[in-house]
């Protein structure tokens, strides 16, 4: 009898070891963290730089253009780099520009910039100062020349000009603007240009 007495003990306290090790697992498996899927890693960026501040000269050794960014990651496939709130300082034979974009794209091989979202173009001069804002503009270092295949306001002392696109030579100082309607203002007076190109 007391071995039946003493087996019963046993399998009851079996049991209530065995739920309380049920339990606890579950609650700890309610309390504990969701595990997140394992970071993937792009196996493409070779290189990425913070606070970029690049400088590049023209053939008299004086500054040609200017890069400032937050951040930049390089992607060695296909040799671009992804700019973050690109800053471009970029001096013409005849004007100084400055550009800031909020996203941007370097293609090293031909040296082009692409710069998208409230892309604004400044010329700070004291004669005439002129602002260009787009949403997309691509940007040729080497010759100066400037495309914007996007819709554009343009707005300086004496012109208020919106245009479908245009191609901007800054060493000539020559602008050729697509679909354009402008107000020019010269002698006090106002008057309406529609042009088409």
């Amino acid at each position: 009898m007391s071995q039946r007495v003493n087996s019963g003990f046993m399998l009851t306290v079996i049991v209530l070891v065995s739920l309380a090790i049920g339990i606890g697992w579950f609650y700890d498996r309610r309390l504990a963290p969701t595990t997140t899927e394992a970071l993937l890693l792009p196996d493409n960026i070779d290189y990425y730089l913070s606070q970029v501040n690049y400088r590049a000269m023209n053939q008299q050794g004086t500054l040609h253009y200017q890069l400032l960014s937050p951040y930049l990651e390089h992607f060695i496939r296909e040799d671009i780099s992804q700019i973050q709130q690109p800053d471009l300082q970029l001096n013409g034979e005849q004007s100084r520009w400055r550009i800031q974009a909020l996203n941007g794209t370097l293609q090293h091989q031909q040296e082009v910039f692409e710069l998208q979202h409230q892309v604004e173009m400044l010329r700070n001069s004291a004669q005439d100062p002129m602002r260009l804002n787009t949403e997309r503009m691509i940007l040729r270092p080497q010759s100066n020349l400037i495309e914007i295949p996007a819709a554009l306001t343009l707005v300086s002392s004496t012109i208020h000009l919106q245009a479908a696109g245009a191609t901007l030579n800054i060493d000539k100082n020559y602008y050729q603007f697509n679909r354009v309607k402008a107000t020019h203002q010269a002698n006090k007076k106002t008057r309406e240009l529609h042009e088409a190109s």
